[in-house]
This record gives C-alpha cells, sequence and structure tokens, in this order.
C-alpha cells in the first residue's frame, strides 16, 4: 500500500531532522556503500552498476567538497578539499580504467576520515561539547594517517 513512497517520505524526515554531524556522517557512510557496490558491479562485469554507484559515490564527495567552510574550517579544510580532489581523480581514473584497486584505495581514504569524524561526533555527545581545537587536533590527526598511506 504504501511502497516506495513512504519509503523515501521516511528518508526525507530523517534526513531533516538529523543534526549536522550525523548528516555528515550519513553522506561518508553513503560514499563507502556507494563505492563498494561500485567495485562489486566491476568485479560482476556489470559496467552499468559500475558506473551509476560510481557516479553516486563521486556524487557524494563533490557535496562534501562543496561544503567545506575556509573560513571556519582553516587548515583542515583546505586539506580535506585537497583530499576530496584527489579521490575525485582517482575515481575518474578508476572509471577510465575500470580500476577496482583505485576505488577500494579511496573507501580507504574515505573511511579513515569518517572513522575520525565519528569518534569526534560521539565522543562531543558522550563528554558535552568539544572545543574548536579539539575538534582541529582530531581531524588533523586523521589527516596526517591519510597522508601516510597515501
Amino acid at each position: 500500500m504504501y511502497g516506495k513512497n513512504a519509503h523515501s517520505t521516511y528518508q526525507t524526515v530523517q534526513i531533516t531532522t538529523t543534526d549536522r554531524g550525523r548528516l555528515l556522517l550519513m553522506m561518508y557512510e553513503g560514499a563507502i556503500k556507494f563505492l563498494k557496490q561500485s567495485k562489486a558491479g566491476l568485479e560482476e562485469k556489470d559496467i552499468a552498476k559500475f558506473c551509476r554507484f560510481l557516479s553516486k559515490g563521486q556524487a557524494i564527495i563533490a557535496e562534501l567538497m562543496n561544503t567545506l567552510d575556509f573560513e571556519k574550517g582553516g587548515t583542515i579544510a583546505r586539506d580535506l578539499d585537497r583530499l576530496y580532489d584527489f579521490m575525485l581523480f582517482y575515481l575518474s581514473e578508476a572509471n577510465l580504467y575500470r580500476d577496482g584497486e583505485r576505488i577500494t584505495k579511496v573507501i580507504g581514504l574515505i573511511d579513515t576520515i569518517y572513522s575520525a569524524y565519528r569518534e569526534i561526533i560521539e565522543g562531543a555527545k558522550g563528554d558535552g561539547q568539544m572545543s574548536g581545537a579539539e575538534e582541529a587536533a582530531r581531524v588533523g590527526e586523521a589527516l596526517k594517517r591519510v597522508q601516510i598511506s597515501l
């Protein structure tokens, strides 16, 4: 009776009532999920699936890139901007060369950033509010881990 319309309504309500931190985590989770599905499509030789989910993953990364606040974020925002740009470039190469290893590398990078933000967001809920300096330090540590893994 309700079908897809009820599911769509539920998702809309969930997104519009979620705090910014949780929404950020949902975007990272979505990017990881879509990129894993894209890689699965490539392994299954289903090029339509590969392209569809790769495009969705790229769209999320582009949105993350577009929402960076360079005034408030400072160095971290600039580092994330470069990292997101690298990811988009690497995914374009993955598409061009049909290379699942490039997708795996990007998934690993996103997962590292996601883990750091999850720690920050869940830590802020449990401990009260985290200072901007503490948050910057944690994200900075995650970015260092990402740069080391490149």
